[in-house]
């Protein structure tokens, strides 16, 4: 399964996810500001940056930031958006699996439901366990994961969005341990099939892989404000832990 390869390289990826802008990013970044102790200075590594909003906020608050992305259209589109933004960010396109790194980070971030995209566990888990190499010691790795629980109650079985001369629906379901999407994208006349789907993680499944890469778990939230995680009525599921 390489939906995510199709999907994130496609020129239509930023056209449905648009409303995911950088002020959500900020947010999210002065939230993990407010719960670590990182200097100004401190290293970050950005896991799947998608259009760089995390990375270049990190920037702009005088981290140094280095991301990564497995898409090409992705990181090219997260290279103009540095530029405008007047922020020096180190990118770099690669599958996570493949990463290789000389330097180790303060903090590494895994972000906007970036994880659970591979078939296996055990692939999954490398995800885990590459953001502990690649940390000091003492380093903080977080995760923004969608909410199990909430997405079970939540999930929209169909949507249509129309704009201009595009067409976007999406089918959701629930398959197993795994939530799947379907885009069909209608543009002048166009039409495009693309496909998500994503491994379902509820708390105590991501705390115990967490706990058994080596990581002690500090905090948790449920949105990107900062409100205690309700297991049933947060939208998202966000894990601080230290190395």
């Amino acid at each position: 399964m390489s939906w995510y390869r199709d999907w994130f390289n496609s020129e239509d990826y930023l056209q449905v996810y648009k409303h995911r802008d950088i002020v959500e990013a900020e947010t999210l970044v002065k939230l993990i500001q407010k719960n670590t102790n990182l200097s100004k200075s401190s290293l970050v590594l950005d896991m799947a940056c998608g259009s760089g909003r995390h990375s270049i906020v990190f920037a702009q608050k005088g981290f140094k930031a280095t991301a990564v992305d497995l898409s090409e259209r992705l990181i090219s589109e997260a290279k103009n958006n540095a530029k405008q933004a007047n922020v020096d960010i180190e990118f770099i396109q690669s599958d996570i699996l493949d990463l290789k790194l000389e330097k180790k980070f303060d903090l590494v971030v895994n972000l906007f439901t970036s994880f659970g995209y591979f078939d296996t566990d055990e692939e999954n888990i490398i995800v885990i366990k590459k953001a502990k190499d690649l940390l000091k010691a003492g380093g903080y790795f977080i995760i923004d994961f969608l909410n199990k629980g909430f997405l079970e109650k939540n999930l929209i079985p169909l949507s249509t969005l129309s704009e201009n001369t595009t067409t976007i629906t999406q089918k959701r379901s629930i398959n197993g341990n795994r939530v799947e999407k379907k885009i069909t994208i209608e543009k002048d006349g166009i039409i495009k099939h693309f496909s998500e789907s994503v491994r379902l993680y509820d708390i105590d499944e991501l705390n115990n892989i967490l706990q058994s890469v080596g990581f002690r778990l500090l905090k948790t939230f449920g949105d990107f404000n900062g409100n205690i995680f309700e297991p049933n009525s947060s939208p998202r599921l966000i894990i601080f832990t230290q190395k």
